[in-house]
């Protein structure tokens, strides 16, 4: 042990000196001609070191996987099925947006084809003799007093004044045949009846009493009206034929008209 303090003091080293070489298996009388034997167990380094080694020198064991180099984790089906869930939900939300969105598009698209219809009535009312057209202009009063009352029906043909439409624009004039009411289209030279089930667009015109009050219609140049276009009038059924809309047959209010679209437009009678 003397030598090889010696040896220590002579080399100076502070660290791995010759004898704790010795301590670890290293043979040999310099450092020079030192040979590598077998390092010794864990344990015996601790025992042969003593109690007089640093915590610093102590020999550490790491892992042999360290930062990304550690292997990934799977996914737990708890996980995965916590992942549908909330995919699913998310679409359901969605989904549930297209419901409004397509309802305003077909709204949109049944407000156009309302204003075609009305461009076909007054079509339709400049070839009509003035006196015939004029006829077809209602009262303030009477169409409030019709949508006021629960039984009022526009397809029974108590009120000639009503015209119906079909979704292409062709508009249908009230006519009685063999006492029956009958709505004629337009077409020549014989017009054709417009079937219940083509009847969509209800058509009312109510007289403008501010610009046309009813006493100067014989000396007015015209007479000016507000167009009231409802919509559904009629719609297919399973059965195959149509059922008018609002229509219970039954209750105190047999014909519910709220349940139907409204759109107004202004227009005159020309003489």
């Amino acid at each position: 042990m003397k030598r090889n303090r010696a040896i220590d003091a002579a080399f100076g080293w502070s660290g791995l000196t010759p004898s704790r070489l010795v301590a670890f298996g290293w043979s040999g009388s310099t450092p020079s001609r030192l040979v590598a034997a077998p390092l010794p167990a864990p344990a015996e380094l601790r025992q042969s070191r003593g109690s007089a080694t640093r915590p610093s020198q102590r020999l550490e064991v790491k892992p042999l996987h360290r930062g990304k180099h550690q292997p990934s984790r799977g996914f737990s089906l708890i996980e995965v099925i916590a992942a549908v869930v909330i995919f699913a939900i998310g679409m359901v939300a969605v989904l549930g947006l297209f419901a409004p969105v397509t309802k305003s598009v077909a709204a949109v698209g049944e407000a156009e084809a309302a204003a075609k219809v009305a461009d076909a009535v007054r079509a339709r009312l400049r070839v009509l003799p003035f006196a015939s057209a004029v006829a077809l202009v209602q009262e303030v009063a009477a169409v409030r007093r019709n949508d006021g009352l629960g039984t009022y029906n526009p397809n029974d043909g108590r009120n000639p004044a009503v015209m119906f439409a079909k979704v292409g624009g062709e508009v249908g004039i009230l006519s009685l045949q063999n006492n029956r009411p009958v709505w004629l289209d337009s077409s020549v030279p014989t017009p054709l009846p417009v079937a219940d089930a083509d009847k969509y667009f209800e058509i009312e015109l109510i007289r403008n009493d501010s610009l046309s009050p009813k006493s100067g219609d014989a000396t007015a140049a015209m007479v000016a009206y507000t167009m009231r276009v409802r919509w559904p009038a009629f719609l297919p059924a399973a059965s195959g034929a149509a059922v008018q809309v609002g229509a219970s047959g039954t209750g105190a209010v047999p014909f519910d008209h709220s349940r139907k679209q409204v759109v107004f437009f202004s227009g005159a009678i020309m003489r």
